[in-house]
């Protein structure tokens, strides 16, 4: 059972452990020189007062710092032991030191980290760094600790002009493709990495800094000439050449910083200017269609490095999978590889998505794409049974169906991309959709005895 300390006044001064859930709706104050170590969730509804203590978040379960009001510390300690770690759930600053020891740290936009202009860090690793955006004050080069799901991905700013600067940034360890073109890119550039992304950008203040990023394997996805390496900047509408004003590190892992002050940010990635540095597995495109009572997968590829093999995974949902099968990957290749695959195990007029995984040689996997393919296995007599009309129609549809009216349990109608638009309990003679946007639709009968599916167009 979990117990609860709540407190309107209190007083600590000296090393003070606290294993209930914690919650201050008073005046709190931490004395100098106190050390605390919170084990549950930290609850401020009150005025809080932090006087040059080290306070430890030390939990072996999840734990939360909420209440109505935002809560800062002077030294913060993050060593909880749990798969978690830490959420905020109302803003928080340090002041002092952050030491990330072990366990992540949860932020958003609505309840972000926040380290003033004396603030510095310490410790961050794999184990232990910020998972969504934080924000730092001050005229002191940072080094924030920020990473996603369990890749540590530091990204730097040199000093700015004046201690009341104040820049956020995040890491994203994503495809930027999507929201990004990286084939929208300075002519000097030759790819942009497909596999992360930092966003930083300045809150407060005009400085010009260098930003350096940071690069590690299997993460990074492959950096094999640290000379051709470049810091890309998205503009709005392409990737910006940054430069490479110096590198550290290996072919492992290393920082790559731009080649002078930036003044504009805020969406960055590695680039390469020639071939090398592969980065991603870089796949031109995954495509999935019907052929007769099988799917036929397919996808290209314009590049490999360290690819021992793809996994395919089949989900009726898009949210659980399971395997289908694998294919052998070219391993390193710069040159354009070509890949099918057969699935036969689907069930009549389902929507089926899939979704391609890349495995390099050290055993690290990336989810690359996710598609789906609707009305496989069709059957010519869902032609004889279900009948829609009009179809094409602007908004109102007619169903006719050869089955005993009681025979249908439910319909459903998907758009596209596979998501219930509707959903009605047994027969219906008709059905209007002119709420919805043009475009196809799919409709669906469950019956006792199986499922009749057919494409409707919505003009």
């Amino acid at each position: 059972m979990n117990r609860k300390i709540s407190f309107c006044w209190m007083l600590l001064s000296a090393s003070t452990l606290l294993n209930a859930q914690f919650s201050n709706s008073g005046n709190l104050q931490l004395h100098s020189g106190a050390n605390v170590a919170f084990y549950g969730n930290v609850t401020n509804s009150g005025t809080f007062t932090d006087s040059s203590t080290v306070v430890t978040m030390r939990g072996s379960n999840a734990q939360t710092v909420d209440g109505s009001a935002a809560i800062t510390f002077n030294n913060l300690t993050v060593n909880n032991t749990s798969a978690t770690g830490v959420t905020l759930s109302q803003n928080m600053t340090v002041r002092g030191n952050l030491a990330l020891t072990d366990g992540y740290i949860y932020s958003s936009t609505a309840s972000l980290l926040t380290l003033t202009s004396t603030a510095t860090t310490s410790g961050a690793s794999n184990a232990s760094f910020v998972s969504g955006p934080m924000s730092k004050t001050g005229n002191q080069a940072f080094e924030f600790p920020v990473g996603k799901n369990t890749a540590y991905a530091p990204v730097t700013i040199s000093a700015p002009s004046l201690a009341t600067d104040q820049f956020k940034a995040e890491y994203f360890e994503i495809d930027p493709d999507a929201l990004y073109d990286v084939d929208s890119k300075d002519a000097s550039l030759d790819h942009v990495s497909q596999c992360e992304y930092w966003t930083i950008n300045q809150t407060a203040g005009s400085s010009g800094t260098t930003v350096t990023l940071s690069w590690n394997t299997p993460r990074s996805c492959g950096v094999d000439y640290l000379p051709d390496l470049r810091v890309a900047r998205w503009d709005g509408t392409q990737w910006k050449d940054e430069g490479n004003g110096s590198t550290t590190g290996t072919t492992v892992s290393g920082t790559v910083a731009s080649s002078s002050a930036i003044n504009t940010y805020g969406v960055f990635s590695l680039a390469s200017i020639s071939g090398s540095n592969v980065l991603p597995i870089e796949l031109l495109n995954f495509e999935g269609r019907c052929d007769e009572v099988y799917t036929m997968l397919s996808w290209s590829t314009a590049s490999e490095m360290n690819n021992d093999y793809f996994t395919i995974e089949r989900s009726t949902d898009g949210v659980n999978w399971q395997l289908s099968g694998t294919i052998k990957g070219a391993g390193n290749s710069s040159e354009f590889s070509n890949y099918t695959y057969s699935d036969s195990q689907i069930s009549f007029g389902d929507i089926t998505y899939y979704r391609v995984k890349q495995t390099d040689y050290d055993g690290f996997s990336k989810d690359l794409k996710t598609i789906s393919v609707t009305n496989c296995r069709s059957n010519s007599s869902t032609e004889n049974v279900l009948h829609v009309y009009p179809n094409p129609s602007n908004g109102v549809f007619n169903l006719a169906c050869s089955k005993d009216a009681g025979e249908v349990e439910s319909i459903q109608i998907f758009n596209a991309s596979g998501r219930e638009v509707y959903y009605a309990v047994g027969f219906q003679n008709s059905i209007d959709l002119t709420a919805l946007e043009g475009g196809i639709y799919f409709i669906q009968l469950n019956l006792k005895t199986g499922t009749l599916l057919k494409k409707m167009t919505l003009e």
